[in-house]
This record gives structure tokens, C-alpha cells and sequence, in this order.
């Protein structure tokens, strides 16, 4: 009984970290270097990406800075068939969530993506914009207007 309780507060505080919250202070979200990455100069002068911020703050904590997600719970988006397959899937995900049993890379999951819907058609396409070029991943860009079109 002990076991059940504790899964389901580890559970509870994972979704809640995952996308439960409500960020509209982009000023309070403080972005950390990734430290194991040497900083080449042509590094050093690329601007960011504006949808690392977003994945940053909302995404990072269960898909992980490499996106390789967390075993057992998250799936990875590296190299995913989700981020460079059909670009209204994608979207949709982002804004309905997704839960039941999905199969990436062999290892079945099982668990909730809760919608991220709070976040505008701009921070959407941003942060699928850059997860679909990131993490192996070599798929186009989504506009704000692809977001807006699927928005209910």
C-alpha cells in the first residue's frame, strides 16, 4: 500500500512538472547553459533558438536536455517518428496532450503528456520548430498559423 501511495505522489509531482503550470512570466524562466557542450565561436555568435527557451521551461523537465526522455516514463524525441512525421499530429499533441500506451524506439510507454494548449500559436511553433530541427531530428519548420488552424 506504502508502494501505491508514493507512485502516485511521484506521479502527481511529475505531471505537475511536466506542464502544469501556467508560465506567463517569461521573465521568472532562467534558462541554463548546457555546461557539457564546448562553446565554439561560431557558437558563441549563433543567436538561440526562440523555441529553446520554450522547451526549457515546459518541456525539458520530462524530455530531458538531450531529448532523450526518461526510461520507463517520457519517451525520447530524438530522432522521433512523433516530431518528424505529420506536422498536424505534432501540433495536436501539444494542444489535446496524449496518454495511453505509445511505442518509440522498441520501449512501450505509458503515461500522460498533459496539453500545453496555455502557450500562444507563436511559443508552439517555436518550440516545434526547434525540436523538429534539434535532438538528430531534420524536419521543417511549423508557423503560428499551422498552430492557430488547429487550435479549438
Amino acid at each position: 500500500m506504502k508502494y501505491k501511495f508514493a507512485l502516485l505522489v511521484i506521479s502527481a509531482v511529475l505531471f505537475a512538472a511536466c506542464g502544469g503550470s501556467n508560465q506567463k512570466n517569461e521573465k521568472s524562466v532562467i534558462s541554463q547553459p548546457d555546461q557539457s557542450a564546448p562553446v565554439t565561436e561560431k557558437a558563441a555568435t549563433q543567436k538561440e533558438h526562440p523555441g529553446k527557451k520554450v522547451y526549457d521551461s515546459v518541456c525539458l523537465v520530462c524530455h530531458m536536455a538531450d531529448g532523450s526522455g526518461v526510461p520507463g516514463m517520457h519517451p525520447p524525441i530524438y530522432e522521433s517518428d512523433f516530431v518528424n512525421g505529420d506536422a498536424e499530429q505534432l501540433i495536436k499533441i501539444i494542444l489535446e496532450g496524449m496518454s495511453g500506451k505509445v511505442e518509440v524506439k522498441g520501449e512501450t510507454y505509458n503515461s500522460i503528456m498533459p496539453p500545453q494548449a496555455h502557450l500562444s500559436n507563436q511559443q508552439i511553433a517555436d518550440v516545434l520548430s526547434y525540436v523538429r530541427s534539434s535532438f538528430g531530428n531534420n524536419s521543417g519548420p511549423i508557423l503560428p498559423e499551422d498552430v492557430q488552424k488547429l487550435r479549438k
